[in-house]
């Protein structure tokens, strides 16, 4: 790579080209010049960090590897001397800017952010804080706080709290379902439970009665109209129902001094979303995400990555560790958070209102807008297709010389439009929680013009694993780990993958990775051997250049575009269940974010569909039919509703097949069980097709 510049946009404006020199790997100085580019030959590059030897294997017959340094690369466990935990790193960020606007939110289209300073938060915490140890919830890492909520403020406010009394929060999503919740309250013997509306909190009331250390529920938005009913409601079930200002009133008449955390204290329990069966709970300290910062800033530093002018739009759900990661980073660095309206519809409006300088976001997102650009090329007129084809040309040949630019002839007459889309001042882009296309990925890095990065992580891991770097905008894969995190292959001969050949299951090591599932000892055993190792089920590959891919999951479960998982096995058991179905197929491509299926019907039950819609013909032809086809996936889909599969796991395209799947024709083994890879090469071109029609109607 000759050299690596980039133009950015800092607050609307185009600043001149930037050398990014990575601090962590490359040493700790990066060149700005005023008018021109700083270049670096392909030998100078060499000398410090070699594009095509991105990790080294360590010596030992486990193959290991491990991020390339040089001399002047250190390992860190925290990335500022003065920041040990989560507090004292919010305290940098007050002090980094200059007790700056630190959250901000919006009351609906066509409004501005408003925003409240990090003394602001802080208060509040601490009065929240305060009030909780009012009602006789002690300080300290027995008291575990739910949090049943969308992004907001009080989300932030409520979890800071927490650390500021050193107790324990519990995030809650909703497609755990109220089994998966019941469990989870039950399991960390959960005190209170935060609820930003009334219908949340609702929900525990019918088994209140099994949570005997539930004692209080919290609601941001109380309704005033019902107040007295409600309350009466909650105190039959024994459970006291306060709002969020009531508890802030008590903190206020009663304050309470703060109970510090220290750094091997426990922070948080984040549950996996799960695939099948019961959701685990992941115990992560007060240590494990700063370790986890560090681990990032170790690997790449973009210039001022994560600093008080940086504006980050936070929607991806709180409860993931993902976006949890985001926001402590966020906070650390003293960067403004900017929540969405609640609305994922209105996204885009959220984007265009506060022009965020970074966005993180699941490779969904990204293949949603990529896909509306690409359909407003395709119907535009021939000669805008011709423009926007050479545009895109011309920049892809900086693109293959490392040079990212958005201050082009191009840019001002062709991509100005999608620039704006994210707001107009985009300094980098984020992909995680799937794998994302190499045509996405290049393709907003020619449009938008800024680096897009790519990560991948678990829970497990407090979310990163590796991530791509600075100076390698290359495709196809996850980049490099950070700090002193190691990572070996492992074989997997009945899937055919070997280590010696650089691929296999990818097992993990570092001071980020957890210790194990919270009371599942079981559970731990499967997932972290005694040297430490983590297995996470997923295949990986080590490139000619050293970095890693993710080509396959050990266990065949589906990961969509939105990063939830699916269980093939599970819903296709649910399915099977109606009589019209013999055999059914699902799958799941991990750049979609649906899932779609095979269908083998029973003759005289797809007849009494097919009659119910007026159509008639052999078996074969009825197979053929699309309204027939059509009644099925109703009749699947309203069948899943009512057995409890959440939307994700839902087909939303189904081809009916009239043969059946057997030992015979290479799709089930002699035990019975579904051959997937089998069944997706010989059911190829139905699939792609099943996409293609479905992407089409949307």
């Amino acid at each position: 790579m000759a050299e690596f510049c980039v133009r950015v946009l800092v607050k609307g404006k185009p600043l001149s080209r930037l050398a990014f020199v990575s601090r962590g790997i490359l040493g700790n100085n990066y060149a700005v010049t005023s008018s021109q580019s700083v270049r670096h030959g392909s030998e100078y590059f060499k000398s410090i960090f070699p594009v095509d030897e991105q990790t080294i294997r360590k010596e030992g017959p486990e193959r290991i590897r491990v991020i390339r340094r040089n001399n002047e690369q250190y390992l860190p466990t925290q990335q500022y001397s003065d920041v040990t935990t989560l507090y004292e790193g919010f305290q940098r960020g007050k002090r980094v800017s200059n007790d700056g606007s630190f959250l901000g939110h919006r009351i609906g289209p066509g409004q501005p952010y408003q925003w409240i300073s990090f003394s602001q938060v802080e208060e509040r915490a601490r009065l929240f804080g305060s009030g909780l140890v009012s009602l006789g919830f002690s300080p300290g890492s027995e008291t575990f706080i739910g949090i049943f909520s969308q992004n907001r403020p009080e989300w932030t406010i409520v979890d800071f709290a927490c650390i500021c009394y050193s107790m324990v929060s519990v995030p809650l999503y909703t497609s755990l379902g109220k089994d998966a919740l019941k469990h989870i309250a039950e399991q960390t013997n959960m005190s209170v439970l935060v609820c930003d509306v009334l219908d949340k909190a609702e929900s525990v009331l019918e088994y209140a009665a099994n949570l005997p250390h539930l004692k209080a529920v919290v609601v941001m938005d109380l309704p005033l109209e019902g107040g007295e009913e409600t309350r009466h409601k909650f105190e039959a079930a024994g459970l006291r129902l306060l709002s969020y200002d009531d508890v802030i009133d008590r903190g206020t008449s009663n304050p309470c001094d703060r109970v510090l955390p220290k750094p091997t204290d426990l922070n948080t329990i984040v549950y996996t979303s799960g695939t099948t069966g019961t959701p685990k709970g992941v115990p992560l300290t007060q240590g494990h995400h700063i370790v986890n910062h560090a681990y990032v800033h170790s690997a790449f530093d973009v210039p001022s990555f994560g600093s008080p002018d940086d504006y980050h739009l936070s929607y991806l759900p709180l409860a993931h560790v993902f976006e949890r990661g985001n926001m402590y980073h966020g906070m650390i660095q003293g960067t403004h958070v900017g929540f969405f309206q609640g609305d994922p519809l209105l996204l885009l409006d959220d984007l265009q209102t506060l022009k965020p300088t970074v966005f993180f976001a699941v490779p969904r997102i990204f293949n949603r807008i990529h896909h509306q650009i690409t359909l407003g090329v395709t119907n535009s007129s021939p000669l805008k297709r011709s423009i926007f084809s050479f545009a895109y040309q011309q920049k892809s040949k900086n693109l293959q010389k490392g040079i990212i630019s958005n201050d082009t002839i191009w840019d001002k007459l062709v991509f100005k439009k999608i620039q704006d889309i994210f707001g107009g001042r985009m300094r980098f882009l984020f992909s995680g929680a799937a794998p994302i296309s190499e045509e996405v990925a290049t393709f907003f890095r020619v449009t938008v013009g800024c680096p897009f990065f790519e990560g991948y992580g678990q829970t497990e891991t407090t979310s990163i694993i590796t991530h791509t770097i600075d100076i390698d905008m290359s495709p196809g894969h996850v980049g490099v780990p950070g700090g002193d995190m190691e990572i070996k292959l492992v074989d997997v001969p009945d899937l055919n993958y070997h280590a010696k050949d650089d691929e296999g299951e990818i097992f993990v090591r570092g001071k980020n990775v957890f210790t194990g599932y919270y009371k599942d000892p079981e559970k731990t055993k499967e997932a972290l051997d005694e040297d430490g190792w983590l297995h996470t089920g997923d295949i990986g590959r080590w490139n000619k250049n050293g970095t890693l891919s993710v080509i396959d999951r050990k266990k065949q479960i589906l990961k969509l575009a939105q990063g939830l998982y699916v269980a093939p096995e599970k819903v296709e058991n649910v399915y099977t269940r109606l009589p019209l179905l013999t055999q059914i197929f699902v799958y799941g491509d991990s750049m979609r974010d649906f899932i779609v299926g095979i269908v083998v019907p029973d003759p005289q039950e797809l007849e009494k569909v097919a009659r119910s819609v007026g159509v008639t013909g052999s078996f074969e032809e009825l197979c053929q039919n699309k309204k027939v086809t059509g009644e099925v996936l109703r009749v699947l889909q309203k069948h899943g509703k009512a057995e409890g599969l959440q939307g994700f796991e839902q087909v939303q395209a189904i081809s009916l097949n009239p043969e059946q799947f057997s030992e015979q024709n290479g799709l089930l083994t002699p035990t019975l069980k579904t051959k997937r890879s089998a069944m997706e090469k010989a059911f190829k071109n139905q699939l792609d097709n099943l996409y293609t029609t479905t992407d089409t109607r949307s």
